[in-house]
């Protein structure tokens, strides 16, 4: 046997001192040493074996120069290896899942991918359940992610981006577009946001919307966000950019618009009719879920004199005794309210049942009982709660304003009221995303697109992308005249 002579190798292994994981295993490739390296329990022994030990168990000679090429061409060709000099290389490699292979005397080493790392299967997304439609939901694996849109965009214009973030974790990320309707200046600014990122670690594709994100410090969502392969792919065929994270189930989309987050994925499986009556409910809920707890107490501090007389007194009966003015009172049911659904969030699920009980029966009819809250605020409290969920992507952001314009109603009653829904719109009429007004296509009033708003229409109604995403082919539906045409006769 020739000789050992492993420099290469020895520089490499100083990598990973200390890394008990880090397994090295010697061979014999023909009377000429090599070592086979990887971490345990990211690659599949099967996969290994069957794809780089057997073959290399059968060669008989290895010429005396280039044999990382010779058994690249010769011996390894149907598995896909690659041969690499570069330490950052390698060490991505291997910590990947791939397994590589040390001959001594060379100065490089050949890379084979191995995975065998355990991953979750494809289910319906907990978070995007549909009556019809689609089950499919992303998965925390990067490759499988692709798969799923690859399969749904069979075109050489769906383009696949990746690069790495991360100085330490090197999470994969990938910009997915389709050539030709993605609007160039909004590839080139996610490019470039992406690559400006100077982070220890991204360990989910929230980390990446903060800094894709046109406003730091709004509290605004900017950036859409899904579980749904069927609805990344719609989104990706209007034009937006699609950014996947290894790791998250989670893909990020821009540029976003606020109507995205009233529109649901039965829309597009059910009658235009049931799509626009379901989103006019959201709407109201979203609404409702903000405006009711400060329309509450304005009413009953500044407007009691609207309210029908019998309705008057039966809350004045209700809330006679109460040791907290309503202001405080309703912000106390609101505090009370969110304390209840984050234990429901962190308790285990064998206790909810319990939380429930206590919550809702022992502690609020106790409350109303001593005189702490009545029950009036209980129901105002329960709709709004309710309601705002009509909305789950917007609940964490629909929670604060709740809180702002119940105080706000407390001290100006309605016209405080008023003002503020006045001075959000504006506030929202102002922000952009990538280019795209934030509330199109109302503000700036974009008729075309309002074919698919608030109210649905029939998708043979629906040519043209909308032009509130910036792209650069207007049409995607051609024909349908003569299609119609044809039903009538």
């Amino acid at each position: 046997m020739e000789n050992s002579n492993f420099e290469f190798f020895e520089s490499f292994q100083k990598l990973f001192e200390g890394a008990d994981d880090f397994i090295v295993r010697e061979i014999s490739i023909s009377n000429t040493c090599a070592k086979v390296v990887f971490i345990d329990n990211l690659v599949d022994s099967i996969i290994m074996q069957s794809g780089l030990l057997d073959p290399l168990s059968k060669v008989n000679f290895l010429p005396a120069e280039n044999k990382s090429d010779f058994l690249i061409r010769e011996i390894l060709s149907t598995n896909n290896p690659t041969k690499k000099n570069s330490f950052k290389d390698l060490e991505h490699d291997v910590l990947s899942g791939n397994c590589l292979l040390f001959i001594s005397g060379e100065q490089n080493a050949i890379s084979m991918a191995a995975q065998g790392f355990e991953k979750r299967a494809i289910a319906e997304p907990p978070t995007s359940a549909v009556i019809k439609g689609p089950r499919e939901g992303f998965i925390e694996d990067l490759n499988t992610n692709i798969s799923l849109l690859r399969r749904r965009l069979k075109t050489h214009n769906f383009a696949i981006e990746k690069l790495q973030v991360g100085q330490r974790s090197k999470t994969d990320i990938c910009i997915a577009y389709i050539k030709g309707v993605a609007d160039q200046n909004v590839i080139r600014e996610v490019r470039r946001r992406l690559e400006a990122i100077d982070i220890d670690a991204v360990l989910d594709s929230f980390y990446l919307q903060d800094m894709l994100q046109e406003k730091m410090n709004s509290i605004f969502k900017q950036v859409g966000s899904s579980e749904k392969p069927d609805i990344v792919t719609s989104k990706i065929l209007e034009g937006r950019v699609a950014v996947l994270c290894n790791g998250s189930p989670i893909v990020l989309t821009v540029p976003f618009l606020l109507i995205e987050d009233l529109h649901s994925a039965d829309d597009y499986y059910n009658h235009a009719a049931r799509a626009t009556f379901m989103r006019l409910i959201r709407v109201f809920g979203m609404l409702m879920g903000v405006l009711l707890p400060g329309i509450y107490v304005a009413t009953q501090i500044f407007h009691y004199r609207l309210l029908p007389i019998n309705f008057l007194i039966n809350l004045l009966v209700a809330v006679q005794g109460l040791t907290f003015p309503p202001l405080i009172e309703i912000l106390f049911v609101l505090f009370l309210f969110e304390i209840l659904n984050e234990a429901s969030v962190r308790m285990p699920k064998h206790l909810g049942m319990a939380l429930s009980v206590i919550g809702a029966l022992v502690l609020g009819e106790t409350a109303v009982q001593a005189g702490l809250i009545s029950s009036p605020a209980i129901v105002v409290v329960a709709i709004s709660g309710i309601t705002i969920y009509t909305v789950p992507d917007q609940v964490g952001t629909l929670s604060l304003i709740r809180f702002l314009f119940t105080i706000i109603g407390g001290i100006a009653g309605y016209f405080g009221l008023l003002v503020g829904t006045v001075f959000l719109f504006t506030y929202l009429s102002g922000m952009q995303s990538y280019g795209t007004p934030y509330l199109a296509p109302y503000a700036p009033n974009i008729k075309s697109d309002k074919k698919d708003g608030f109210i649905k229409k029939d998708l043979r109604y629906m040519k043209q992308r909308p032009k509130s995403i910036p792209h650069q082919d207007k049409i995607r539906l051609k024909n349908t005249d003569s299609t119609e045409e044809g039903i009538g006769q």
